[in-house]
């Protein structure tokens, strides 16, 4: 008789523990899919970031060019003004 109360009791306790087991298992499904999802935008973001830093570099390098240059320019010229003034 008590056999027959306790095994309803248990297919019940086994099922509820069934469904927390399947929702357990969802949420960490979801969890890993939500961690994937941000470690690809993470990349993507990282991969942007390079592409910004190699474009600032490049323009620091032509910067950096265009000020040797000018200097050069601007010696010569002061070269020539000092030959100019000194020539009188």
């Amino acid at each position: 008789m008590q056999a027959a109360y306790a095994a309803p009791l248990i297919l019940l306790a086994q099922t509820r523990q069934a469904d927390r087991d399947k929702a357990q298992a969802d949420a960490d499904a979801q969890h890993r899919e939500t961690l994937a999802q941000a470690s690809i935008e993470r990349q993507e973001e990282a991969v942007k970031q390079a592409a910004q830093m190699r474009e600032l570099l490049d323009q620091n390098t032509q910067l950096t060019q265009l000020t040797q240059q000018l200097s050069v320019a601007i010696k010569a010229l002061t070269d020539e003004i000092h030959r100019k003034v000194v020539a009188q």
